[in-house]
Order: structure tokens, then C-alpha cells, then sequence
């Protein structure tokens, strides 16, 4: 399993992130990517998982070109990227089950994974812990745990110790051995904490502002670099002034003595220079280079040895291999994962059966009502009053919930995207083996399939208590006598309530794209939400001015179910199931290429919001 990065190029406005940087990452390696804060290494390695575009050059991912073969080349690794982001109400083995079934795995199989490697990062203990519970470094260790899921042959850590005290760090780096040597992944590993990184790294890949200095085995360029020589007088200063008559610079240490390059003199030379001039000499060695000696070199330009000074020249890549890894059905897995994490939340089935709760609570005030007319026709106080029976009061419950469920199904779908985005649990999402476009479409997909189950519920509800209270049965006028006089058959209002009822379908899962669309705008959870309830109360008071100009037909609002003014069918079967005779559907003989606009509005914008989204989301780059 190899990674390879050839002369990639990133720009952010006038800023090169990236300068023609090719690095070559072989199987077996934990290569050391290093540079300070701001030097472009995780630019560099969002690029390699397809978190962000490249202005130029090619990744490739075990020979498969990342940008043609995106799900494939995700397939085959694992990554942490600075601060992991998890659904912290939910435990850590919650959270990591999720991801391994969006991953591609079996039930079963994601179970073990998730014990297996909570126990390979020290966290079984904690597994059915809250992730809003644990601390910096338990989160850090979950982090590593995502990137294995799977199986992925090579894992890219991106700061992997960074805010960790020194336990913390030591257990990160013992967690790095057994991914190694146990597991036998590959690791890129970034790093500005130079310490950390040596003695784990077999390579290194030195990146000083956007440009890489040198790539080389960690051996071969500590090899190459002078050593340092270190002594301890009992006069520092005069000892400088002995070196400085001997040609050789010094450098006063911070734990005290000096420190000079690896002479070109002997040691017993400077030291018998030394004690000739009357100092005492109590210590005097040499010390082998470190990294961020090396480093230092290299940043202020230094040579340290032709044999290392440009980066190596990444190999041609070879043609792609027949096999295939990335899971089949990504646009189901992402539905699942994203119906899965919704339902993970006890109050939610709750939250959904607000708009039924209203409905069966508007039939209640039906019920009290008419109870109430009927009462007055009886005693003379009315002449006559008009019966209330179950088709009625199902459209006035679901007139009453259903603006409701509009709202709720928008706020949800804005989540989605916006949500995950603000917990840093959208990238984790999209480091699975599936494109962008994918993702979206699977939490459109879900959001429908929660309208349609919303919708349902709230229909049952309101059709259910209405039978229960007032049958559906022919309406008629209640006459003081007790007689009555028939008004419209049942018969007559069946096809009529399912036209109502299917009529409500399509404006719906409508405002549940245009919830996804607010959510792929924006880039917070309360931003999101915000902008679906103005879109969805937008729609609605801008058909005042819409009718004005004859644009009114093509405003979802129009066969939305409106306290402000109702024009939809539903609003006009409940007139129906009054007895007024002339009841009307404004909207009844207009058509788009034949085909009625109750139907094409709605379906228009639903396509157009997923269609946005898909947009918005392909070119975003994610943190």
C-alpha cells in the first residue's frame, strides 16, 4: 500500500500553501511529515483523502488515481485530522459502530471491530462512556480508532499528540508502535513536535512554507548531518575566546556549557588548547544530530549533504489494480448512518410526533365544538348548524399540524449537513469510500424516507381520532326537530380525501430538500436552522406580493396547508367536507407541459434544493 502526492499545488487567494510537492509514502513506512505550524502539512494531506481540491498535480492511492477513483482510494485508508469530531451524546462504541456500518461493514463485523480496537487504543473501559465525558487524550485515542475501522492498510495522523501533556503523548506514541508492528499500516504522520516523531519515523519528508526541503530515510539523513561536539569549563566565556583563536565558533547551551560543530579538529586538540589556557575541563563529547537540528538546517537554507538536498522524485505510478475495495450501495449506507444517528437520540421519536399531538389536539377542539353547535340547535338558540363529520375534522387536524411538520422536517434536514459540519463529524463522514455527491444524496434520502414516516404518523393520528370522535359518514344539517337534511354523500368525499391526502406528499419532502439545501448554505447548526425556517415562512409571505405578478402558481407555499391564507387542496377538501358548494382549487386547471402544477411545483423545488446542495457540498472544502 502506497501513497503518492506528485508536484501538488494549493493556493488559498495570494497564499501558496503548496509548491509543487511530491512525496512518496511505501508500504511499511511511518513516514515523518514535519514543518512547522503553518508549513502546509495538513493541506497537504486533506488533498491526499479528497477534503480538499488541488490547483494541480496527481494523488494516488495504491495506484489509483484519488481524484478518478475517489471511493477507492478512501477505501484504503484511515485518517485523523487535527480535532476528531464525535457525537458526543452518544458513547464511543456507539460512535465508532455508526461509522463501520457507513464504512461498508456487516452488523456483526462492526460490532467486533469497535471492541477490537477500543481495546487496541486503551479506551474498553470507556466504550460505553459519553464522548462529551472523555478528555483530550481519550478523544485523540478514539480518533486513531476511526482511522482503523475497516482495516485500511494506510493511516494518516495528522498532529496526533497535539494539546497532549507528556503522559498523554507517551501513550500516543506506544499506540503508534502497535499500529506498526501489529497491524502493519503504513502511517503518514505530521508533526511540528519534532521529539515525537524520531523514533518511531523510518522516513522523513521535511516541509518548510509550502515547499518540501528533502525526503529521506530517517537514517540516511541523520547520517548526513554534522554532529556537535559539547564540553563544560569552568570558565565559559574564556573558553569561547580559546575556540574563537582556533577558527571554531561556540554556542552557550541552555543547561550550561558550549556547543560547537563536529571540528575539523581533534578532540584532544581543543583540549589540550583548552587546559593550556588554564581552564578546567570537566566535560567534553560528541552528540549525534537530532531532527530538529536538521530541521533548523534546512529552514535557514543550510546544506547538509548533496545526497539529500531535494526531495526524492516520487516513482510513475503504476496502472490501477483489478481489485476492488469500496463497499457497494454508498447512497443506502449514508441513509442508514444518517437515520441510525438521528434515532440514537431518545427525544427524537418524540420531537416527531409533535405534529400528530396537534392534529389529534385539533380534533379535540372539533369535537368540543360541535358538541357545543349541537347543543344550540336543540334548545332553538341556532336554527340549524351543519354536522361535523371525520372528513372534516381530518383536514382541519391536518391543516393545524401539518405547517408544524413543515418546519420540523426543514430544521431536521438542515442538521444533516450544517450540523455534522460544526462537530467536525461531517469530515469523518465523508473520510468514508464514498464521493460527496453520494453523501448528500443519502441524507436527502433519509431525510424523505423521515418526512414520509412524519407525515404518515400525523395522517394516522388525524384520521384515526377523527373516526374515533365523528365517523366518516354523509354530512348533513341538524334541524331543531332532530330531523336532519343531507348535504354530500361519503361516497363522494372518499377519492376527494385521497387526493387531499396524497396532495401534502410531494410539498413535504419539498420543504425537507429545502431544509438540506439551507443546511449545505450554511456553515452553522444555528445558521442552518435559521435559514430553513425563513425559507419555509419566506415562501409563505411572499405570495402576496407573487400574486401581484401572477407568480403565485410557483411558490411551494401555495399547497402548503397556511394559517396566513390557505390555497391548497387540502384547504379546499375541507371546505367540500363543510357543504360549501362552491368551494374551489384555485390552482385546479393550471399545468406545467400537461402536468398538473400541485404536483410539478412541489417536485420542481425538491430537484432544484438537492440539486443546489449536491453543488454547494461538491465545492466546499471541509475542515
Amino acid at each position: 500500500m502506497s501513497l503518492q502526492l506528485l508536484s501538488v499545488t494549493r493556493r488559498f487567494g495570494a497564499q501558496l500553501a503548496l509548491d509543487s510537492v511530491s512525496i512518496h509514502v511505501r508500504a511499511g513506512d511511518c513516514y515523518g511529515f514535519i514543518g512547522h505550524n503553518g508549513s502546509g502539512k495538513t493541506t497537504a494531506m486533506r488533498i491526499a483523502l479528497g477534503l480538499q481540491r488541488a490547483d494541480s498535480g496527481q494523488v494516488f492511492v495504491d495506484g489509483f488515481d484519488a481524484l478518478a477513483h475517489p471511493r477507492e482510494a478512501r477505501a484504503r485508508m484511515g485518517a485523523l485530522i487535527e480535532q476528531p469530531g464525535f457525537h458526543g451524546h452518544l458513547d464511543g462504541a456507539t460512535n465508532l459502530r455508526l461509522l463501520g456500518r457507513l464504512a461498508g461493514l456487516s452488523r456483526e463485523r462492526s460490532r467486533t471491530e469497535t471492541q477490537r480496537l477500543l481495546e487496541l487504543v486503551g479506551l474498553a473501559h470507556a466504550g460505553s462512556k459519553p464522548v462529551q465525558a472523555y478528555s483530550q487524550g481519550m478523544r485523540q485515542r478514539l480518533g486513531i480508532a476511526q482511522a482503523m475501522l475497516g482495516g485500511p492498510k494506510l493511516v494518516l495522523l495528522d498532529e496526533p499528540t497535539n494539546g497532549l501533556d507528556p503522559q498523554g503523548i507517551a501513550e500516543i506514541r506506544g499506540i503508534l508502535r502497535r499500529l506498526i508492528e501489529q497491524e502493519g499500516v503504513s502511517v503518514l504522520l505530521s508533526s511540528h513536535q519534532l521529539h515525537e516523531v524520531s523514533d518511531v519515523c523510518t522516513r522523513i519528508g521535511v516541509l518548510h512554507r509550502g515547499r518540501l526541503l528533502v525526503e529521506a530515510r530517517t537514517a540516511d539523513l541523520l547520517a548526513s548531518a554534522p554532529g556537535r561536539l559539547e564540553l563544560e569549563t569552568d570558565d565559559d566565556a574564556r573558553a569561547l575566546a580559546v575556540l574563537a583563536g582556533l577558527g571554531l565558533r561556540g554556542e552557550r547551551l541552555p543547561q550550561g556549557g558550549l556547543a560547537l560543530e563536529a571540528a575539523s579538529r581533534p578532540p584532544a586538540e581543543l583540549a589540550r588548547a583548552l587546559v593550556g589556557a588554564g581552564l578546567g575541563l570537566s566535560r567534553l563529547g560528541a552528540r549525534s544530530p537530532n531532527l530538529e537540528e536538521i530541521y533548523l538546517r534546512f529552514a535557514r537554507g543550510e546544506t547538509i549533504a548533496t545526497a539529500v538536498q531535494t526531495p526524492e522524485q516520487a516513482p510513475r505510478a503504476d496502472a490501477a489494480p483489478r481489485e476492488r475495495l469500496a463497499a457497494p450501495h454508498p447512497i443506502a449506507r449514508t441513509a442508514r448512518y444518517e437515520v441510525s444517528r438521528w434515532f440514537a437520540k431518545r427525544r427524537f421519536a418524540l420531537l416527531l410526533a409533535a405534529p400528530a399531538l396537534v392534529s389529534a389536539g385539533a380534533v379535540a377542539l372539533e369535537k368540543r365544538g360541535a358538541l357545543a353547535n349541537a347543543a344550540r340547535v336543540a334548545s332553538g338558540e341556532l336554527a340549524s348548524a351543519t354536522d361535523v363529520t371525520a372528513f372534516q375534522s381530518s383536514a382541519s387536524a391536518l391543516q393545524a399540524g401539518l405547517p408544524l411538520l413543515a418546519l420540523l422536517v426543514a430544521g431536521v434536514a438542515s442538521q444533516s449537513l450544517a450540523g455534522e459540519l460544526s462537530r467536525g463529524t461531517l469530515r469523518n463522514v465523508l473520510l468514508r469510500p464514498q464521493t460527496r455527491w453520494q453523501v448528500v444524496l443519502g441524507k436527502a434520502l433519509a431525510g424523505l424516507g423521515l418526512t414520509l414516516g412524519a407525515y404518515a404518523l400525523t395522517a394516522a393520528a388525524a384520521l384515526a381520532v377523527s373516526a374515533s370522535a365523528f365517523g366518516f359518514r354523509d354530512l348533513v344539517e341538524l334541524l331543531p326537530n332532530g330531523d336532519t337534511f343531507p348535504l354530500v354523500a361519503a361516497q363522494e368525499l372518499w377519492p376527494q380525501l385521497r387526493t387531499a391526502l396524497w396532495s401534502q406528499t410531494p410539498v413535504l419532502l419539498a420543504y425537507s430538500a429545502l431544509g438540506l439545501f439551507a443546511g449545505a448554505l450554511a456553515r452553522t447548526a444555528p445558521g442552518a436552522l435559521g435559514l430553513a425556517i425563513a425559507l419555509v415562512l419566506g415562501t409563505d409571505l411572499a405570495r402576496t406580493l407573487a400574486r401581484s405578478f401572477g407568480l403565485e402558481p410557483w411558490l411551494l407555499a401555495a399547497y402548503a396547508p397556511s394559517p396566513l391564507s390557505d390555497t391548497s387542496y387540502l384547504n379546499y377538501f375541507a371546505e367540500r367536507a363543510q357543504g360549501i358548494s362552491n368551494a374551489a382549487f384555485r390552482f385546479q386547471q393550471e399545468s406545467l407541459a400537461g402536468v398538473d402544477l400541485s404536483l410539478a411545483v412541489p417536485c420542481l423545488w425538491l430537484l432544484l434544493a438537492v440539486a443546489a446542495a449536491v453543488a454547494l457540498v461538491q465545492r466546499r472544502p471541509m475542515p
